[in-house]
């Protein structure tokens, strides 16, 4: 039983299961804001969902380039700024400035121990649609990297195989970015 344990926990940290989790936190967050207008002071769970998708997709191309779960755990954790400085070091492209402003703007609330609330004018509706499109952006300059990891380590396929993969995750992810706001 141990050994299923191992197995799971594998597939769990897994460079494509942390960024379909990635996908997963984007979607649910623009999926709240899709017919709602939320303000500052009603509710800040979609920064929230959307910053976790942000986290995500960076460890989920840190994963496909080798660091283990516990060195993610023990020195990125949940700072967005350092799992940004440590794919950069490992040829992230470099993002757009929107991304780095982006990223640089709600890392100070997503913390290790909580996600701080962003303290907003009463009845102030947020700027949401840069933080969703930083995500989708960082998933989609990830997902080759991370389908290369999985045919690598996980299982054996043709170029058709990967290459198939590669479309039905870029296709999840369009399908969660469709509504947002490019960045330009």
């Amino acid at each position: 039983m141990q050994q299923a344990h191992v197995d799971d926990e594998s597939r769990r940290t897994a460079a494509l299961a942390l960024w379909r989790y990635g996908n997963d936190y984007l979607k649910a967050g623009q999926g709240l804001c899709d017919d709602m207008r939320i303000t500052c002071n009603e509710s800040q769970v979609h920064y929230h969902l959307a910053a976790q998708g942000i986290e995500f997709a960076l460890k989920s191309f840190l994963r496909a380039k080798g660091v283990t779960p516990s060195d993610l755990s023990a020195r990125i954790g949940h700072s967005l700024l350092d799992a940004l400085q440590e794919a950069l070091a490992r040829d992230l492209p470099s993002p757009p400035d929107k991304v780095l402003r982006t990223i640089q703007f709600i890392a100070p609330h997503h913390r290790n121990d909580q996600f701080l609330y962003f303290v907003e004018a009463d009845g102030d509706f947020p700027e949401f649609m840069p933080v969703l499109a930083t995500g989708a952006w960082i998933l989609g300059q990830v997902a080759a990297d991370v389908v290369a990891d999985y045919f690598a380590y996980y299982t054996h396929g043709s170029a058709t195989a990967v290459d198939a993969m590669l479309r039905r995750m870029r296709a999840d992810l369009h399908a969660t970015a469709s509504k947002i706001p490019l960045l330009q």
